[in-house]
């Protein structure tokens, strides 16, 4: 009696785990490629990928003049910079879901990419 007392409550436990715990990711995923040059070609892309929110990312290994949207999940936004402090007065262009994926987008003349930050809701 007493050990089925225990296989009850431990099946109970676990029940309640998993439901707290899903085994499903839910993170949101976003993808994107920066390239130096403005056709997007070339083995120098620099990929960046992630799951969520980010807080201002300089780490960018060139000076970027293109990008390519692999992925961008909903509710997700990426706001390129031209400089390397993501400051909002020198935001540049933005990514979402709406963007073409695969498709060169080129920053305008004079211009780079200097950082990146993400936004999900």
């Amino acid at each position: 009696m007493f050990s089925t007392l225990r296989l009850i409550l431990a099946i109970a436990f676990f029940l309640n785990l998993a439901a707290a715990f899903p085994l499903i990711n839910r993170d949101i995923q976003w993808s994107f490629t920066l390239f130096p040059s403005a056709s997007c070609n070339g083995t120098a892309g620099d990929s960046h990928a992630g799951s969520g929110s980010t807080g201002c990312r300089a780490n960018l290994h060139s000076v970027a003049s293109a990008y390519t949207l692999n992925s961008i999940a909903e509710g997700c936004r990426i706001e390129f910079f031209d400089n390397t402090m993501c400051d909002q007065s020198e935001l540049f262009d933005v990514a979402g879901q709406a963007n073409a994926t695969d498709t060169c987008r080129m920053a305008s003349f004079k211009r780079r990419y200097g950082s990146y930050q993400v936004s999900c809701l």
